[in-house]
């Protein structure tokens, strides 16, 4: 693969990777502050925030970890040219099969917690 093939790719993905957390960051925040100001006013709709916290949260797990699978995917795609860089081998080390793991822990603890509070 050419560089400007590869670099594209990864813009691509990084982009894909924030816009993925920054609408998880608004729709988790939402849940969140109907979970602490809806009160009295979340009976009766109980289910449908329980579908809604799995949902944004599924969707966050499946997209990153889609993404961070496109990561390890490129990093064995890398141009010579970057893999004999000082970028390209610590790429190369980037343990990103744990950031997936992590990323799972992290998103189901954070459905848990969110579930158990409302």
């Amino acid at each position: 693969m050419n560089f400007s093939d590869f670099n594209a790719m990864v813009e691509s993905n990084a982009a894909n990777l924030r816009s993925s957390w920054r609408n998880y960051s608004l729709s988790s925040s939402a849940l969140v502050a109907t979970i602490v100001f809806g009160g009295d006013h979340l009976d009766g709709k109980r289910p449908m925030m329980v579908f809604a916290i799995l949902g944004v949260n599924l969707l966050l797990l499946l997209s990153t970890d889609s993404q961070m699978a496109q990561f390890q995917a490129l990093r064995k795609d890398m141009p010579s040219e970057l893999a004999d860089s000082a970028t390209g081998q610590d790429w190369a080390k980037a343990p990103l099969g744990a950031f997936r793991v992590i990323g799972a822990v992290m998103t189901i603890a954070i459905t848990v917690t969110m579930l158990l509070a409302l």
